[in-house]
């Protein structure tokens, strides 16, 4: 019996084998929202850039916040995204942290490196991190 290993040399072994444990999942700097209401109207400055740093297209996350809205609105192409009624900061934020919720935080891992792609009918997050898979109602 002296030929084999041991239980301990084998568990030692496999654990040299394993990857590295990931410390900490990286979370994502997501610039605030620069809400400024102009008259009747609520416009969101950096929305271009906060769409980009969380990986989205800025029709998407417009769409999700004006139907949940119900109001109409528009991206111009500076990236400035304007809705056409008066909305509070409070209510546009909760509004966008649900968002992130819903269609940009990987379930699995909570990463915010996911990608948003419709395979047919159904909308998808696959995470960039770990690489799972998860439907979601449509935007």
């Amino acid at each position: 019996m002296s030929g084999l290993p041991s239980y301990e040399e084998l568990l030692k072994e496999l654990y040299e084998k394993l990857p590295e444990k990931r410390s900490q999942v990286t979370t994502l700097d997501i610039p605030p929202l620069e809400i400024a209401h102009v008259g009747l109207q609520t416009q969101i400055k950096n929305f271009k850039t906060v769409c980009e740093a969380i990986l989205r297209e800025p029709k998407i996350c417009a769409r999700y916040l004006l139907k949940e809205l119900a109001a109409r609105g528009a991206v111009d192409e500076s990236g400035v995204f304007t809705i056409y009624s008066r909305v509070s900061s409070q209510t546009i934020n909760t509004l966008f942290k649900r968002f992130l919720d819903s269609y940009v935080i990987c379930k699995t891992c909570g990463s915010y490196q996911t990608e948003l792609r419709k395979q047919g009918k159904v909308w998808i997050i696959r995470c960039l991190a770990c690489g799972a898979e998860a439907p979601v109602k449509p935007v």
